[in-house]
């Protein structure tokens, strides 16, 4: 029996040819001319039913969802027609949308995991949706499948260009108005992606004042690149990063290349009643790193990681006596030269270190993402996951004879579960070394054992009982022991008790606790704008440990109301307003505090300055792999 065969294209059957084979091999003379006819006839139709029939057939055999035939792709202009609708902004709006360049169609198909001629797959069209939600320039994203039949599919890719032109005046109100930044930033350089920005942000101690160029998709290849070099309070930086994460959760490898390099500070908080408000220490840091990760195993299930990493680290603090200030009031740019016991106190957190090390990661992930409403973002769609992940990291020095041996390890664990009204999330992060000898003669000379000791206990739940209100809790716990490297924490500021002003308490081990209600205000909303407003209450404790200047607190808590704004309408970016107050211990002497600052709670979490914990990681890397940097700067 003969099969019935495809050309490579797949499409093309042949079985009308071997009809008329047919019709010649046994027609008669008299009767050739009516066979010829017939079988022809014959033959064509079989050709027609196979070409219409069978392949869709088939492919629904290959592709049980269907096959991708088409993608269209509607790229809108960041102002829609709600915003122009406005007799008195309305003109302001058609002329912003009429300069600004669309994201051009090729960028936005870079970021697709699926092309054409593919077959039709939910979760990749899922996964293609957070890729682009997780882009700067994307203000709203959305990816719908229409069924043409017979198995065949055109997908929609819908998306809202976000405003990619920024210039503005950074301003605080924490404890006084202050000027926290200037900047000129274009985050969609003609549609390409490309961001180009001129900067000055200024956050306490930190200070950046220089250049940013990123691509976060070179030439198609889902690397993300950045370049930043510029001038901190002290010195000078430089920051080079090539990062190709994994493609979502069907992404198979991954790798990431780091050079950094900065003069800097770190600013203790002390005791108000010293007279001075902050102790800074001067350091300089080096870091480069490769690191490269793949996956294994069934992407629909828990999958095993595995990773290779070579990477050095280097930190100084040559700078001797000039190399500790003090500042009084937050003037950080009037710093005072340190006297009596704050070098002394500092001191036991200063240790030259440098070392080279290879990295193994061993990890299984077993993640399911999936979108809901407005759980920070007012108005906007969230990604979230359940299921769980874990992941382990060694990474012992290459021991050159004149540094010290140790062993750097790091566990880091998440797991989330969600039912119809609730979500809940806990995050753990641990990370520690074993020093196992220290040559003899190095300026360090620090103890063997166990040190650098650093953890983090997260969890987070959303309770969403109706379509007008949510509320929002989470408890933290996060400690640091046996310290060579500058770590403190405070119980007060925008990431602690908000009723507290950022030098409140200084400890090593500090508890926190969140509730906070919140309301979407949908009848003042605007065409260019969500609305909301959150009450909140924080309480928590801080312990003195053995970090300079550190303090007992006792129990303390502060509650507070505030204003939710998301920018535009529709996006994930949010400002808060926020009036705090605190409720124990320091009224008087605290008073009442206006913030003003973007959403650092629960989902969103897009600071722009490193955690209180972030800035004392300066042993090995970051094993995670899974997403691009929101803000490459904050990590600097």
């Amino acid at each position: 029996m003969h099969s019935v065969r495809y050309l490579s294209g797949g499409r093309q059957p042949w079985a009308a040819s071997r009809f008329v084979v047919l019709g010649a091999r046994f027609g008669t003379a008299q009767r050739g001319l009516m066979a010829w006819t017939r079988l022809i006839g014959v033959g064509l139709m079989i050709g027609l039913v196979q070409s219409v029939i069978v392949p869709p057939l088939t492919a629904q055999v290959r592709c049980p969802g269907g096959v991708i035939s088409e993608i269209v792709f509607e790229i809108q202009k960041p102002l829609g027609s709600d915003g122009t609708s406005s007799r008195t902004l309305g003109w302001v709006f058609n002329t912003l949308n009429f300069v600004h360049v669309r994201t051009h169609e090729q960028v936005v198909r870079w970021e697709l995991h699926f092309d054409q001629g593919d077959c039709l797959d939910p979760a990749l069209i899922e996964e293609s949706e957070r890729s682009l939600r997780s882009l700067r320039y994307v203000s709203e994203a959305e990816i719908d499948p229409e069924s043409l039949g017979a198995g065949r599919h055109r997908v929609h890719v819908r998306l809202r260009d976000a405003w990619p032109l920024s210039g503005g005046v950074g301003l605080s109100f924490d404890q006084g108005v202050a000027l926290t930044g200037i900047s000129v930033n274009h985050r969609n350089v003609l549609g390409t992606g490309t961001r180009l920005g001129l900067f000055r942000n200024v956050y306490r101690e930190r200070r950046r004042v220089g250049l940013i160029v990123r691509q976060p998709n070179l030439f198609g290849s889902r690397i993300d690149g950045t370049l930043q070099r510029g001038r901190t309070r002290s010195g000078e930086f430089f920051s080079e990063s090539l990062v190709r994460p994994f493609s979502g959760e069907f992404g198979v490898g991954a790798f990431r290349q780091v050079a950094r390099k900065r003069d800097d500070y770190f600013s203790y908080s002390v005791d108000p009643s010293t007279g001075y408000s902050q102790a800074l220490l001067r350091f300089e840091e080096e870091r480069y790193e490769v690191s490269v990760q793949r996956r294994w195993g069934d992407e629909r299930s828990a999958r095993l990681v595995t990773g290779l990493g070579l990477s050095r680290e280097e930190i100084r603090f040559p700078f001797d006596e000039a190399g500790f200030v003090l500042i009084v009031d937050d003037a950080f740019d009037e710093p005072l030269a340190a006297t009596g016991p704050f070098p002394t106190e500092i001191r036991r957190q200063v240790r030259d270190h440098a070392a080279s090390r290879v990295t193994f990661t061993l990890g299984l992930r077993g993640l399911t993402f999936g979108s809901v409403m407005g759980l920070d973002a007012l108005e906007a769609p969230q990604d979230v996951f359940t299921g769980g992940a874990l992941t382990l990291t060694a990474a012992p020095t290459i021991s050159s004879g004149d540094e010290p041996a140790d062993v750097y390890l790091r566990a880091q664990g998440a797991w989330g579960a969600r039912s119809a009204h609730t979500y809940l999330r806990l995050w753990g992060d641990l990370q520690t070394r074993h020093v196992g000898s220290e040559p003899s003669g190095t300026p360090s000379g620090g103890p063997a054992g166990w040190r650098d000791l650093i953890y983090e206990l997260h969890g987070s739940g959303y309770w969403l009982p109706s379509a007008g209100t949510r509320l929002f809790t989470r408890v933290s716990y996060t400690a640091g022991y046996s310290l060579d490297r500058p770590f403190q924490l405070t119980l007060g500021g925008r990431e602690a008790i908000r009723g507290y002003n950022d030098d409140a308490y200084p400890a090593a081990r500090r508890f926190l606790a969140t509730v906070e209600q919140r309301f979407p205000l949908r009848a003042v909303s605007t065409g260019w704008a969500d609305v909301g407003v959150a009450f909140f209450a924080d309480v928590g404790r801080g312990w003195a440990g053995a970090v300079p200047f550190g303090r007992d607190s006792g129990w303390r808590a502060g509650a507070g109301a505030g204003l939710r704004f998301g920018l535009p309408a529709g996006a994930s970016n949010v400002v808060r307003l926020d009036v705090g107050l605190p409720m124990t211990g320091e009224r008087e002497e605290q008073g009442v505090l206006f913030r003003v600052y973007t959403e650092l709670f629960g989902l969103l979490d897009r600071r722009s300055w490193p955690t209180q914990v972030e800035r004392s990681r300066w042993y090995g890397t970051d094993p995670d792999l899974t997403r691009r940097p929101y803000n490459p700067l904050a990590g600097n």
